[in-house]
């Protein structure tokens, strides 16, 4: 109760004024605890329904029986809050992390599609599941029996890491990383699909044949027709940098994938670190986290050729960075910030709005937290819904993009945060991470001790599966 006491006093100094009626003075919302405080909730994720209007969707699991649980919210905009949760019937074999998280989308007709991945690992593939999606025709009241997004149904092999949206024509388009073409290669290829008037998924197309096996991937829609795709590539058997991908005519075909991070990062492994896109007719906008030359999270944007114009560092010591885009044009992004204190490591969630060539900047809740995984969504006039985890509860709130109006300098943007927390001095007790089996050449993203041994993880997932069935990875 005291993290969330502390998170509403600083949401409130956010926009000064905020009270009762900060809906109608346009400024920030008291924040608002979503899940379930006796279940672990994670995954939280925005998007908009044929309205316009935001929609939330997230996971929660039984701390005792381990039972999963998926849920919806639409927004009601005269209260400011969601609406009460609306249970989605996924199977329980399903997979609940970060970077491959259920999502929801709604079609122009109002038509819900939920898409999920699951787990089905077979003795010679252990990462082996499927894509499947549920469909309801009446804001989620009843719901269709699960079918594969992909077009091959064929158990012990991989399909996961699903992006969806709505893309013109009011359909569904998903995109996943598929079954790789030559396991010896490491990739995985990145394949779309999208509904037809009957919501089943049809048209499947390869967009990129090897790219990196186990980071999300981010797709956009305009109603210019276009579909961005943007993922981690694997460029030269080695580097693990982002590329784009686009269709002009709205999913029958796209170009060749084009490199637009240019940060070298040669990591023999998965960084578990997928990108965010957005798009306009004439303009591409992408963010993204590297370990390469210079570590953290990145913003650049492109013209219709994919040429970089701008490429600028947002944080030295930010994950999980999405963005969105306001009406007026201007971008918002929304990372989570590590922030040291002697052997503890807290964090903050952070707001960066791009507007006119300038920068402006607010904090969400309290330094010392835990929020992390935060999504962004633009809705209405200038308003933005940012929702984010914190220590296995998930919250969100409504922000006026107004009151992100601290002014920063673009050198200050580059260099003013703090660098990453050191395990160098921790021994290890395996090279690798035993979930993913990536080598832990690079300082870990976070360790977890059993039996009296630590051991190093990439990633929060990674970490998070380990601590379910620990005696099944360290007895291998």
């Amino acid at each position: 109760m005291k993290k969330i006491t502390l998170i509403f006093i600083t949401l409130a100094s956010l926009s000064s004024g905020c009270n009762n009626n900060s809906k109608k003075s346009g400024q920030a919302s008291y924040p608002v605890l979503l899940s379930d405080t006796a279940k672990q909730a994670s995954c939280v994720y925005l998007t908009s329904d044929e309205k316009d209007q935001p929609v939330i969707s997230w996971c929660e699991t039984d701390r005792k029986s381990n039972k999963k649980n998926y849920y919806i919210a639409f927004f009601d905009e005269n209260s400011g809050r969601f609406s009460p949760a609306i249970p989605v019937p996924i199977e329980q074999n399903a997979s609940f992390h970060e970077e491959g998280m259920p999502k929801v989308a709604i079609k122009a007709d109002g038509t819900v599609i939920a898409v999920y991945e699951t787990s089905a690992p077979s003795e010679r593939n252990s990462f082996a599941g499927f894509v499947h999606y549920l469909v309801s025709a009446d804001k989620g009241k009843t719901w269709t029996a699960p079918a594969c997004v992909h077009a091959d149904t064929a158990g012990g092999k991989s399909h996961s890491f699903a992006a969806i949206t709505r893309l013109s024509d009011g359909e569904i388009g998903a995109c996943w990383l598929d079954e790789s073409f030559d396991h010896k290669a490491g990739g995985r290829p990145v394949k779309f699909a999208k509904t037809n008037h009957s919501n089943k998924f049809e048209n499947e197309r390869v967009v990129d044949s090897v790219a990196c096996q186990c980071c999300r991937i981010a797709i956009s829609s305009n109603p210019g027709r276009k579909i961005t795709v943007a993922f981690r590539d694997i460029i030269n058997d080695s580097i693990r940098d982002m590329s784009v991908s686009t269709s002009d005519d709205n999913g029958k075909t796209f170009t060749s994938a084009v490199s637009f991070s240019k940060d070298g990062w040669v990591i023999n492994g998965c960084p578990h670190n997928g990108p965010a896109v957005a798009a306009t007719n004439d303009r591409i906008y992408a963010t993204w986290f590297t370990g390469g030359r210079q570590k953290g999270v990145y913003y650049c944007e492109m013209n219709n050729k994919k040429e970089t114009l701008t490429r600028q560092l947002v944080s030295s010591h930010g994950r999980f960075i999405q963005l969105c885009l306001l009406p007026d044009g201007a971008r918002v992004l929304a990372y989570n910030e590590n922030i040291p204190e002697g052997e503890k490591v807290y964090s903050r969630i952070v707001l960066n709005k791009i507007e006119n060539g300038k920068i402006f900047s607010a904090n969400i809740g309290p330094e010392k937290s835990m929020a992390g995984y935060p999504v962004v969504l633009a809705y209405g006039e200038g308003k933005i819904i940012v929702a984010w985890s914190d220590d296995g509860r998930i919250s969100y709130a409504s922000v006026d993009a107004k009151t992100i109006n601290t002014p920063i300098q673009r050198s200050s943007f580059n260099n003013v945060f703090v660098s990453q927390k050191d395990f160098s001095h921790i021994k290890m007790a395996a090279s690798k991470d035993l979930v993913c089996g990536m080598p832990l050449s690079m300082s870990p993203e976070d360790t977890a001790m059993f039996k009296g041994r630590v051991y190093g993880f990439c990633s929060d997932a990674c970490k998070e599966k380990f601590l379910q069935h620990p005696e099944a990875f360290t007895e291998k």
